[in-house]
This record gives C-alpha cells, structure tokens and sequence, in this order.
C-alpha cells in the first residue's frame, strides 16, 4: 500500500479522461488517471464530427486522429424506404474511427507527456472534506492525493455519487438499440445511411474500415423480444420493409452477434463541487442520432485544461473559474439533449421529423463553439 500525491487525478481512461490527461500533461501538471478496466475501453461513438475534429487540431492532433480513419460528408437519410434528406457537412466533413482506437492514440500521446495510468484499479473510497475531495482509495490499497479531481468516469461516476450532485436519468424507453459489426459491402461503403419507419424501427449502416461495417438497429421493446427470439430472418423481414439502398448488407447480417444497449439521456445540477469536476458521460448524455456526444466532450476537455492550469493549485480560485467558465456548459449540453429528445420521439413521422432537424447542432455544433474559450 502506498500514498500518491499528483496535481490531478482522473477517474476514467476514455476519451474526455485520456485528452484531458493529455492537455494537463503538456502543460506540466502530474497526472494520474485511474482506470477499473484493464485497459482503455472499447465502447463508444465511432464519430468525431467537425467540432471535434476543430479541437484535436488545435492541439495537433488531427494528422495522427485522420490516418486510417475514413472521411465522410454526407448522410442520407430514409423513411420507409424513399429519401428524405441529405445532411452535408462542411470543412472535410466527418471522421469515423473505432472507438478504441481513437482513445489508444491519445493514450499513447499520453505517456509521452509523463501521465501516469493506473489500469484494473476501482474506487473503494472518496474522501471528502470540508466540500474539496482529500483522498481517493483504489481497489488495491493504494491511496491517492490530487489538487484537481476529475470524474470522466461514465453514466455511473463513482465520483459524482461521491459529491451528491442531483442527477435526472431518462431512458428512451421506446426505443432499444442493438449494434452489430459485420463484413462491409457495396453500398456501405458507399454512402453513409440512415433509415426510419412509421413503424418505430431504425437502422444506421456505415463503415468502420476498409473491411468492416458497423450496423445499428433500433426498435420498439416490444418487438425485441420476438425478434430476436425468432432469430434473424425475423430481422431480415423487418428490415427488408424500410431498408431499400443498403440490401446487400443483409446477408452479413445472418451471422451476426449483436450487442443490446439501452440509451438514456442524463442531466445533472450541477458539473462541479470544489476541488472536484464531471466529464463526458459522467456529466451529461444525449440520444446518440444527435452525433455530438464525443464532440462536445472534447471541447469541454479542452475547456477544463484552461480552467485547472489557470487556478494554478489556488482551491478558491479553481471553484470560481469552474462556476464561471465550467458550469455554462450545462447550458450548450442542455441543449442537445432536448435535440436529441426531439429526434427520438418524431423519427417515426417523416414531416415532425424534418421540422426538429437543426443543422446547427447537428452539423456545425454552434451551440458548444459559442462557449468556446478565446
């Protein structure tokens, strides 16, 4: 057992956790990110819209992020088989890259800059005292003392149970997920493609290499259960009836392992207590047809760094820079969670669906760029 002392410790190794350390790292600060898993995870968005890309570019990081990752610019949108929209995205438009692979760049940027990672250790403990965290005591025995401590670590953060902050978790009850990566093919590869029905069914199918596709399917609860306890030609009926552009994706499908996830969206009272902040799904979560999720978690990443290094260790300064300058995020995230609830609840009406289409944060992000330091 043993006692660390460091200028920010970070609970969490994905994406906002990782680019965080990062920004801290250069800036000389000790960091040391404390991770459950025994490695970085592997769940998340495929996505980094413009916004995002915006961000890793400002810190050179865009080459290293662009290499192997596919560029796309469009999205064409479906209901019940005939086109309804074309959303085109401007300054090169987006980049889809595995989720893991994103977050192992920047953890391997990570240790160039000195930042401790420290995997296959849990919180057993958060000390608090007078209103600022004091201790955080890992899953080992090992204790660890920061300056800063920051919650990156998802939509159950150990740390914001720590701090009581009020939370208001919403699933969309009405409508289950479950993805799949198979073999691509011809029309994936292609074009981006989204498609609703009347019926409450969507289906997302885009590439995620040169080789392989990554499909979503959304559906009532209900029909969950009968379909996929049926197997999956029940599927290929179901989808045969709204998908039209991307069939030569279905025989892919018949071998599929599909993975279940249920999608909420998450508000919280409040992104900070003293010495302590929230992070990507800590702190906020949207439906993800908004797309902005990781976007978003890298400006507020980014936002943070400035926050921490301009306290300079200062507790009282840190709790007024992160009410003043942290905090207004709440506002931008706000934002696009009722975005992203206005999506989920009219994508099944195609004109209700169109009206709640907003190109600027569906697009340009103006909402998280109009908080934006500098």
């Amino acid at each position: 057992m043993a006692t660390t002392s460091c200028d920010v410790a970070i609970v969490g190794a994905g994406l906002g956790g990782c680019f965080l350390a990062l920004l801290l790292g250069r800036r000389g600060r000790h960091v040391v990110v404390v991770e459950q898993a025994p490695s970085v995870p592997s769940g998340g968005a495929d996505f980094l819209k413009p916004p995002g890309l915006r961000v890793l570019a400002r810190h050179g990081m865009a080459h290293l992020i662009e290499r192997h990752g596919l560029r796309r610019d469009v999205i064409r949108y479906y209901h019940d088989g005939e086109p309804i929209k074309e959303c085109r995205f401007p300054d090169g438009g987006f980049l889809i890259r595995p989720y893991r692979e994103l977050v192992e760049l920047i953890y391997a940027s990570c240790a160039m800059e000195g930042v401790e990672f420290r995997f296959d250790a849990s919180i057993d403990d958060i000390v608090i005292e007078d209103g600022h965290v004091e201790e955080l005591a890992l899953s080992n025995g090992d204790r660890l003392r920061a300056g800063v401590v920051i919650g990156a670590d998802g939509t159950k953060s150990a740390v914001r149970e720590a701090l009581g902050i009020e939370q208001r978790t919403m699933p969309y009850e009405r409508l289950l997920m479950r993805v799949a990566t198979v073999p691509l093919s011809a029309s994936v590869a292609q074009l981006n493609r989204l498609y609703f029905s009347s019926e409450g069914w969507l289906a997302y199918l885009y590439p995620i290499n040169q080789d392989q596709a990554r499909v979503f399917v959304g559906l009532p609860p209900e029909d969950d259960k009968e379909i996929f306890q049926d197997g999956i030609p029940a599927l290929l009926d179901e989808l045969k009836k709204f998908v039209t552009d991307s069939s030569d994706a279905f025989d892919f499908l018949q071998p599929a392992t599909w993975q279940r996830i249920k999608v909420s969206s998450l508000r919280l009272s409040a992104y900070h207590k003293g010495n302590a902040a929230l992070l990507g799904s800590a702190a906020f979560a949207c439906h993800p047809m908004t797309g902005m999720g990781m976007s978003y978690t890298l400006h507020d990443a980014e936002l943070l760094a400035d926050v921490i290094c301009a306290a300079g260790g200062d507790h009282e300064l840190l709790d007024r820079l992160l009410y003043a300058r942290y905090e207004p995020r709440r506002h931008a995230h706000r934002q696009l969670i009722d975005y992203g609830d206005a999506l989920a609840a009219t994508f099944r009406d195609r004109d209700a669906y169109l009206a709640a289409f907003r190109p600027d944060l569906h697009v340009h992000g103006e909402a998280a760029a109009a908080l934006l330091p500098g």
